[in-house]
């Protein structure tokens, strides 16, 4: 049975030192009791201090120091509330410790990761990507990550880094080009999978603002880098929205050898918001070079003229051009 534990306000009233909280399919936010497992660390940006000692009365200011405070390999846990705003990347580098947001699960109201207010220049070009995950058997829960803020675009602006593998992001938000400046660079990600590990999951995710227009420089939303021969990644009901008026920007990018064995897209939607008078997407997928197979299973794509022109892209289920439906088809 779950129990409610306000955790809108901590510091201000005292709490359970060990708390887990689970996620249902639907993607709200259960409380139990942790009957022992990990330790379980808070932070509260407004309210909190790194003088702290991390509990839900007594919070941490800083994921950083979260982070640092927690125990690889412990089934530790950190709970954020609110928004953390970084002026240096967030690097997630200690194995199996988990992160969630303690707040509403709807799209643009959960816990967030973003950039900080008025960067110095340096600042700004240093800070990407946002948050660089290295470590591996980590759960990441009700995150949302935000890059903007009209800030001078850095060299290669990317919100979310996975490089860690074996890694699980339900309910998470990856939001990259948040202000007109960065959102027209060739370089902008939402989220970047790299590493040889992959087997990275992804549920119920958003990858991909369509708040701000890209165009001028071809860019994409998620990318398999070059080289890392990133294996069995699966993404499980997300969604992969953009604002795109030209046609050379895609919502997925598989740089050349990105993927080893495949990259599994089951039920996902495909949304670029073109406006009256904007351009569609020439393609929602570019393939570079060679890569292992991409599987679309009962996707759906809306603004853009194909899910791709060429690559191993194999679609279960209708492709937008009427060509064939039902059997996994080649894209193209």
């Amino acid at each position: 049975m779950s129990q409610n534990i306000a955790f809108s306000a901590f510091g201000q009233s005292p709490t359970k030192k060990q708390v887990l909280i689970q996620v249902n399919a639907q993607g709200n936010v259960l409380t139990a009791s942790s009957g022992g497992v990990g330790n379980s660390w808070f932070v509260n940006e407004m309210t909190g201090s790194d003088n702290n000692p991390g509990t839900a009365a007594l919070p941490f200011a800083t994921l950083t120091k979260a982070q640092s405070s927690a125990v690889a390999n412990n089934g530790d846990v950190v709970y954020l509330y609110g928004t953390s705003h970084q002026t240096v990347t967030l690097t997630w580098a200690k194995n199996g410790v988990s992160l969630v947001g303690i707040q509403n699960p709807s799209n643009n109201d959960r816990s967030r990761i973003s950039t900080a207010y008025a960067l110095t220049q340096s600042q700004t070009t240093a800070l990407t990507p946002l948050v660089n995950v290295t470590a591996q058997g980590c759960s990441f829960t009700n995150i949302g990550a935000f890059s903007g803020f009209s800030l001078t675009p850095p060299i290669a602006p990317v919100c979310w880094a996975e490089a860690g593998g074996r890694n699980t992001y339900t309910n998470c938000d990856f939001f990259g080009g948040g202000d007109a400046a960065s959102a027209v660079e060739a370089g902008m990600r939402s989220l970047t999978i790299g590493g040889a590990v992959g087997e990275n999951r992804f549920v119920g995710c958003t990858i991909g603002l369509d708040t701000i227009t890209r165009a001028t420089n071809a860019n994409a939303s998620l990318e398999f880098l070059a080289n890392a021969e990133s294996p069995r990644n699966i993404f499980r009901q997300c969604i992969f929205q953009a604002l795109s008026t030209l046609a050379g920007n895609v919502h997925v990018l598989v740089s050349v050898a990105g993927i080893d064995r495949y990259a599994l897209f089951s039920d996902c939607a495909f949304i670029n918001a073109i406006q009256t008078g904007g351009s569609a997407m020439g393609a929602a997928f570019a393939v570079t070079g060679t890569a292992g197979l991409v599987l679309l299973q009962e996707c759906a794509s809306v603004g853009a003229t194909v899910y791709a022109t060429g690559g191993p892209i194999y679609v279960q289920g209708s492709v937008p051009t009427g060509v064939s439906s039902g059997l996994a088809v080649t894209a193209t």
